[in-house]
């Protein structure tokens, strides 16, 4: 279907011809909805000349009409969410004696354990084997 006789400027909008043309936008660099540093970009290539979108995802297009007000967006400092990362600030225990920990103790009396275990076993496989060993008898 062709209209005869149509407007074939963009969405209705009358550029005035006394009017200056429009100077490219500046979209401000922002935190988008990940987190992520979207850093600042000018809107001058050929006709997308204003910066449009959300606060949270900008491009730029060629409609007055959509342009994105910068300045209600807040998104600009880092993410209060962002910042779990820290680890809190250590507050030194004065119950707390690193002299009298017993955590290493264990561990020694454990190997020693473990230790003598381990020579009890050989002794006894040695006892064992000379035990079953047939007895020589001296020639002389």
């Amino acid at each position: 279907v062709v209209l005869s006789g149509g407007n074939h400027s963009s969405l209705g909008e009358q550029l005035d011809p006394s009017e200056p043309p429009p100077t490219p936008d500046f979209c401000r660099g922002y935190f988008d909805v990940m987190g992520q540093w979207d850093p600042p970009f000018n809107c001058s290539s050929g006709e997308f000349i204003f910066c449009c979108g959300t606060c949270g995802f900008r491009f730029c297009c060629k409609f007055k009409k959509t342009r994105l007000d910068q300045s209600t967006c807040t998104n600009y400092e880092t993410p209060l969410w962002m910042n779990t990362g820290k680890p809190p600030s250590r507050i030194d225990d004065p119950l707390h004696d690193p002299t009298r920990d017993k955590t290493n103790l264990i561990v020694y009396i454990i190997c020693g354990v473990v230790a003598v275990m381990v020579l009890v076993g050989i002794f006894t496989k040695l006892g064992l084997e000379k035990a079953h060993r047939p007895q020589r008898e001296h020639m002389s």
